[in-house]
């Protein structure tokens, strides 16, 4: 569930598309070490700014990615190392518990630095970039429920097992006989949310459009986000029962397929796992593990 709530803006999208993506552990510092492109891209093909604004956002971006790189990094590269410990000695309810807390947390980390790097693009949008935002989200709700109506459920299982076995390949490379029916066993008793997300997606668009057309500054239009996208503080409790839900299925599957892998499968995921805290490590200017709560 927290990974589809919607925060996609700037970095958080940068590094999660980052560091869950296949091609090798090289491209985290191709693609880190580019953020403030990718970032200034991104938040102007999806807001259309002037050059003026995307020129007095600049500093703000630098300041929070430099604020990244040092408070950040030694957050994602702990995790990682964490990972990787917890798989070399079996994942079990302890350790996998703890990951999946370590990834809530890092999850809100970043989707504060995205409050953060959105929230005074947002409130110096003129009215008719607020006019251009409103019809893209209605364009996007449209196409939302365009699909809910024709969707097959089942099929929807099948793809979202398919899905979770290429992000596992990416890790552990070919899984053997009777590795994806695990995947697909598990991720077929997750919750489907799809209705209620989309509800409450547009619901919050509609009260950010409406703070926007009312010229609110940038506290009130950053409380709003961070209550949002960061601490879920409205979020409706059938989102909240499914966000549990899926977290002990995304446990579950954790402990079966890693109790499940070969030797071969063991070493790939070992050597991905260091080789992307190293990357991360590296890429810090006084490198460090950030230490973890459990």
């Amino acid at each position: 569930m927290m990974n589809r709530l919607p925060t996609r803006f700037c970095l958080f999208l940068i590094l999660t598309a980052t560091l869950t993506s296949g091609g090798g552990c090289s491209r985290v510092s191709i693609v880190y070490n580019s953020a403030d492109f990718f970032a200034k891209q991104y938040a102007d093909d999806y807001l259309s700014l002037a050059d003026d604004q995307l020129a007095s956002w600049e500093p703000r971006l630098k300041a929070e990615l430099a604020r990244h790189r040092a408070e950040e990094l030694p957050a994602l590269a702990a995790f990682f190392d964490k990972t990787r410990l917890a798989s070399r000695a079996g994942f079990d309810a302890r350790n996998t518990a703890c990951l999946i807390a370590q990834f809530r947390d890092l999850y809100r980390r970043h989707a504060r630095v995205a409050v953060t790097l959105a929230t005074p693009l947002l409130a110096n949008l003129t009215p008719t970039q607020i006019d251009a935002l409103e019809r893209k989200f209605r364009q996007q709700a449209r196409e939302d429920r365009q699909d809910l109506a024709t969707r097959d459920l089942a099929w929807e299982k099948r793809k979202r097992a398919k899905r979770y076995v290429k992000a596992i390949e990416d890790w552990t490379g070919p899984l053997q006989a009777g590795q994806p029916e695990i995947v697909a066993e598990v991720t077929g008793r997750m919750p489907d949310s799809e209705t209620a997300l989309i509800d409450y997606r547009a619901r919050k668009r509609e009260e950010l459009l409406s703070l926007l057309r009312t010229r609110a500054d940038e506290a009130r239009i950053q409380a709003f986000m961070t209550a949002w996208l960061v601490e879920f503080s409205d979020l409706p409790s059938s989102l909240e029962r499914d966000g549990d839900a899926i977290g002990e299925r995304i446990g579950e599957l954790f402990m079966r397929l890693g109790a499940s892998l070969d030797e071969r499968q063991r070493e790939r995921l070992d050597q991905r796992l260091r080789q992307l805290r190293d990357e991360l490590l590296n890429l810090q200017n006084q490198p460090r593990l950030a230490p973890l709560d459990c």
